[in-house]
């Protein structure tokens, strides 16, 4: 654990801890509670990602990696020694893995899981002690659209998403009592380098490609981070009952979910993200 002094000034400033902090979203996420005057503790896997906040007095670059526990407790160690306390955990990191399932080891599967579900609980505990001491608090897990609707061939990230909006759902309950609030960032697309590690099999290749293709077209129309950001500064300081904030462009396509019979809402799903469009 690093030795830091608490600085008087760091602790009248509430305090946010967010994982996956070197670039895209979880950049655009540190600079949007900087700004709002916050004390920020910024962490990332590859703590020399983190050296463009060196020198700011109020954001501490942090070692956190999702696969490795020990480096869970520490960075949370680290944070509460250096600021007194953790007002908000905003659960940003993970990783992409998609393509055919069928031809994914379960190796593969077990390190994606171990990582994008296990990881954050795990931080998700490391947080709870000392929010439930002092019976305040707000978890924030950046899901997906891909956390209430399967897409084909990007299983085991909506099995991740999944899994963190059931976690989410169930802990609610739990912290309530203690005045913790749990809520969802539900965004569609965000226009970052954010990518996944593809599994091609040849049965499946053509519509992959088709999958592929329109992805890399609807990235040009994604929304940008810093706006996504926003959204996730709004779930960590809400007071309403508000639970779940999806992204506006997320909104149209969960409410045709919702009113769609199943059959309907597959039919439409293969023929939007299934079929190639013209080169």
């Amino acid at each position: 654990m690093t030795q830091h002094t608490i600085d008087p000034e760091s602790q009248r400033r509430r305090v946010v801890l967010i994982t996956g902090a070197s670039g895209g979203l979880g950049k655009a996420t540190v600079d949007q509670f900087e700004s709002r005057g916050w004390s920020v503790a910024a962490t990332a896997r590859d703590p020399h990602n983190l050296n463009q906040w060196k020198g700011a007095s109020n954001i501490l670059g942090v070692h956190l990696d999702l696969s490795d526990h020990a480096s869970i407790d520490n960075a949370v160690a680290d944070v509460e020694e250096r600021f007194g306390r953790i007002d908000v955990l905003v659960n940003n990191a993970g990783s992409g893995l998609a393509g055919s399932l069928e031809a994914m080891s379960l190796p593969a599967l077990q390190k994606h899981f171990e990582a994008n579900v296990v990881g954050t609980l795990a931080v998700t505990k490391a947080v709870l002690p000392g929010m439930r001491r002092r019976r305040a608090g707000a978890i924030v897990n950046v899901t997906s659209i891909a956390g209430r609707l399967g897409l084909p061939f990007m299983a085991p990230y909506v099995m991740a998403k999944f899994a963190l909006e059931g976690m989410a759902e169930s802990l609610r309950y739990e912290l309530a009592p203690f005045g913790i609030k749990v809520r969802l960032v539900e965004p569609s697309g965000i226009r970052t380098n954010f990518g996944h590690a593809w599994i091609s099999n040849a049965p499946y290749e053509h519509e992959i490609a088709a999958l592929q293709q329109h992805m890399a077209h609807g990235m040009n129309k994604a929304m940008p981070p810093e706006k996504v950001a926003r959204v996730v500064y709004r779930a960590s300081v809400s007071t309403g009952p508000a639970f779940r904030f999806p992204t506006h462009d997320a909104r149209a396509l969960l409410l045709i979910k919702a009113l769609l019979p199943d059959p309907i809402m597959q039919s439409l799903m293969r023929a939007s993200l299934l079929k190639a469009r013209p080169s």
